[in-house]
């Protein structure tokens, strides 16, 4: 049965579903260690997290988080090449970021007993 439209296109679609929500706290897991630029960010995504995320993902996201108040940005022109943007965090995103992680923790031992349950079945234990 289909709840919704965006759901009932393929199952193509589902397997990203989880991790789209996840990008944001990412980002700003990443941001809250110290002011970083875009590509950073990407690298740290990739190597650290395991994610193969298109930077233009990240990218969007960073527009949106700071037009949302999560983070400012500003130009460093300080090297030799071009300007780029540093990102840091706002309290307005600090505070979003610790609700967030709030809520991961909790839901960590469900995800858990989803997987084992999957995996062994319920033996009615």
């Amino acid at each position: 049965m289909c709840y919704s439209d965006k759901y009932c296109r393929g199952p193509h679609l589902l397997k990203d579903i989880p991790v789209r929500g996840l990008m944001r706290i990412a980002i700003l897991s990443i941001i809250k260690q110290k002011p970083v630029y875009g590509s950073e960010i990407h690298q740290i995504v990739r190597n650290k997290i395991g994610l193969d995320v298109p930077k233009s993902i990240i990218y969007i996201l960073l527009r949106r988080m700071e037009r949302n108040g999560f983070i400012i940005s500003n130009w460093d022109v300080s090297g030799s090449g071009p300007a780029k943007r540093v990102y840091r965090i706002t309290d307005m995103g600090l505070e979003y970021l610790n609700d967030s992680i709030d809520r991961l923790r909790k839901v960590v031992p469900i995800i858990s007993n989803i997987i084992d349950i999957f995996e062994k079945g319920d033996r009615n234990e």
